[in-house]
């Protein structure tokens, strides 16, 4: 089908061309069709994910499952879906039109500053998009650049990256606290009001209509101290210092055949005067705190041999009452068949274990029992292709039931993982719990996400630091390698006159970009402000 549908009196809504032909995910295709010309959209949505089964590469398919779910306003579903286009189709008026959908799910939430930018790709894409074109000369005219004026606090010094900024344009910040001192907030105020904040996640906050006041609190760091002459172990804490209620994480090693029964926490002085320790949490008082631990004897888990597969655990040596999670790794071709916990001690006691393969540590030795049969039942696992903030890597595309599916994250600069999000395709609300970096397989095909959030202060300090000391090697390579042959500058030189010539290449395309973007707008002044929205009939697809 080719329709433009105009929302308000501008956001064009577009979807391809589709030819049909006799095979069989084009006639999901146009099931689907007629299921959202007809309003039905659930079943729409079933038959054009039907067509992905058949074609996973079917961008036609994929990119009106966008189109539904858009007009079931749910515009971040939507968005996902049309960017997953830019993947399956080398179409380039095609990409430029998902992207240009992209901007109009953003456009119609009143996020113009992003809307603005998608329009742009889908404008390089595809200079003759005029809908794109129109779009993005309306976002403009809803843009403001605002001024970001940062107040030094006490105790530390505070930094934006951006001096200005649009509405809706994401603000980067930074702190650099003096000596025995940690943020504790940033600090965002309406310049003109500070009684009215802007909302900070993490490090960043998102540019208003407003000027805006910058700064932060700085507080003093408590010490944190590990207790000397600990036996059969040592014990370590994620940080040396830190400010009241934050979190710090404790670890511990012990000796051969011994593992941490209990972490301790007191106030440095005065062992009466403790802290509550959550397993190996703890929030930090307003005082210096001292950290101990008991270690204890530990208790083995072995695993017996097995053929056609792999079985490990978490962990070999635990005490009584730890959750210890099992490795399953089956040879190609095999699955899980029975997976029992015995103990040593009496063979007629066991641990249950759940389906997803963890079980609860028995106060004796015990050893973990398998074996594995012939495979019959695969389910698909997918990453979420849609994060901005970072990556999901899977080892694999598929897994057997009960099968261990090992995961790794790629957190984009200034950003960090906080934890894995697992569910059914097609059912976001069945979720799969995540063990660390990897999880157990369910009997149903899956997708892996992730929420990354904006590093913290601690994390940016540390981040620049390594900066600064790449900096630094960079420098000093820069010194060795002065002394050059003449043959070399030359070369140098040529390189850098082709990189100029690349720059205005550039130059002169961003410039033709903006001269019509200017003949649009005066295309568009001609006909002043339309009041109603463009009448255009919908077509069969």
């Amino acid at each position: 089908m080719n329709r433009i549908i105009q929302y308000l009196i501008i956001i064009v809504f577009l979807s391809p061309a589709l030819v049909c032909s006799a095979q069989s995910d084009e006639k999901a295709i146009r099931k689907g069709n007629r299921n959202y010309k007809n309003g039905n959209y659930e079943q729409a949505i079933s038959n054009y994910r039907k067509a992905l089964e058949i074609r996973p590469n079917n961008a036609k398919a994929q990119f009106n499952l966008g189109d539904v779910y858009y007009a079931k306003q749910s515009y971040d579903t939507a968005y996902s879906e049309f960017q997953k286009v830019l993947d399956l189709s080398p179409d380039v008026k095609l990409k430029s039109n998902a992207l240009f959908n992209m901007g109009n799910c953003l456009l119609v939430q009143g996020k113009f500053y992003d809307a603005f930018n998608i329009y742009k790709v889908s404008l390089k894409m595809n200079p003759e998009n005029e809908n794109a074109l129109y779009n993005l000369e309306y976002c403009r005219a809803h843009l403001v650049k605002s001024k970001i004026w940062v107040v030094q606090p006490e105790h530390g010094k505070v930094e934006a990256k951006e001096k200005e900024a649009f509405n809706g344009q994401h603000v980067t910040l930074s702190a650099q606290p003096d000596e025995n001192y940690a943020l504790s907030q940033f600090v965002v105020v309406r310049a003109d009001n500070q009684e009215e904040t802007v909302q900070v996640n993490g490090s960043g906050f998102i540019m208003p209509k407003f000027n805006v006041m910058v700064s932060a609190e700085f507080k003093e760091a408590h010490k944190i101290e590990i207790e000397k002459n600990i036996k059969h172990g040592t014990v370590r804490a994620d940080r040396s210092r830190a400010i009241e209620g934050q979190q710090v994480k404790l670890s511990g090693i012990g000796e051969d055949g011994f593992v941490v029964d209990k972490f301790m926490v007191y106030r440095t002085g005065n062992r009466n005067d403790t802290v509550p320790v959550n397993d190996t949490v703890f929030q930090m008082p307003d005082f210096d705190v001292t950290v101990t631990a008991a270690f204890r004897t530990a208790l083995k888990v072995s695993v017996d041999s097995v053929d056609y597969g792999r079985i490990m655990v978490t962990d070999s040596l635990v005490k009584p009452g730890d959750n210890i999670a099992i490795i399953v790794k089956p040879d190609k071709g095999y699955q899980l068949g029975d997976l029992r916990v015995v103990s040593d001690k009496d063979a007629s006691d066991s641990a249950p274990v759940s389906d997803d393969n963890v079980f609860q540590m028995l106060d004796t030795d015990v050893t973990v029992k398998a074996n594995f049969v012939e495979a019959t039942d695969y389910y698909k696992v997918s990453a979420d292709t849609t994060l901005k903030e970072g990556h999901v890597l899977i080892d694999q595309s598929e897994a057997t039931p009960r099968e261990t599916v090992t995961l790794r994250n790629a957190p984009e600069p200034g950003y960090q993982f906080k934890e894995y999000v697992i569910h059914q395709v097609g059912d976001t609300a069945v979720k799969v719990q995540p063990l660390g970096n990897f999880f157990t397989m369910p009997d149903f095909d899956v997708e892996v996400s992730a929420i990354f959030e904006k590093s913290e202060g601690d994390n940016q300090q540390q981040q620049q630091q390594d900066q600064e000391q790449q900096q630094d090697q960079q420098d000093q390579e820069q010194q060795q390698n002065q002394q050059q042959n003449q043959d070399q500058q030359q070369q140098q030189n040529q390189q850098q006159q082709n990189q100029q010539m690349s720059k205005e290449d550039a130059q002169r395309m961003l410039d033709a970009l903006e001269n019509q973007e200017k003949k649009t707008m005066e295309k568009v002044n001609e006909q002043k402000v339309r009041q109603q929205p463009k009448k255009k009939s919908d077509k069969d697809w």
